[in-house]
């Protein structure tokens, strides 16, 4: 699978839909500025760990990891200095928002696009297996930071609440 079944626009937004994961996850809490700090940055590193996986068999899915980590090749910075800069951006995204909820909508938004793109472009399992990718980085970032409970241990209603509106805007058909 390479990017040039998509339009420049409908690859773009498939780029850009794991970041949207991460946001959302982000924003689904209103949590302290250190949970949210640590959350945002967990991730970021959820994200690389994904670019660095070796054994994704989706084309769709590789092709993606590929081509972000070709735009991440580009950067003159590298490593933990990347990181850095890519939850700064993130933050500054977060930042220029009216608020949590306006974040909300527009990853729900990207991922209604993301789900109608998937359906007219790529075979239903192919669309599946990156729709289920996707939910598994939310799922990941949902659990990075523990909310609930005595002990911190689960993810929060908020949370469990968000993955489930993720879920509905990719429009699972598998």
């Amino acid at each position: 699978m390479i990017q040039t079944y998509f339009s420049e626009e409908e690859w773009l937004m498939l780029l850009q839909a794991p970041m949207q994961a991460i946001v959302a996850l982000t924003l689904a809490d209103k949590t302290d500025p250190v949970s949210f700090l640590k959350e945002s940055q967990a991730g970021i590193q959820i994200l690389a760990a994904e670019q660095q996986r070796e054994d994704i068999r989706n084309d769709l899915i590789r092709a993606v990891v590929e081509a972000l980590n070709a735009i991440d090749q580009q950067d003159p910075l590298q490593g933990d200095e990347l990181l850095i800069k890519k939850h700064m951006q993130m933050l500054q995204q977060i930042q220029s928002l009216k608020n949590a909820a306006e974040g909300l909508q527009n990853a729900l938004t990207h991922f209604n696009q993301i789900s109608t793109i998937l359906d007219q472009k790529v075979p239903t399992a192919q669309a599946a297996e990156l729709k289920t990718w996707l939910l598994s980085i939310a799922q990941q970032v949902a659990e990075a930071v523990r909310e609930k409970g005595l002990f911190g241990v689960g993810i929060s209603d908020a949370e469990a609440s968000t993955l489930r509106k993720i879920e509905k805007a990719l429009d699972f058909k598998a």
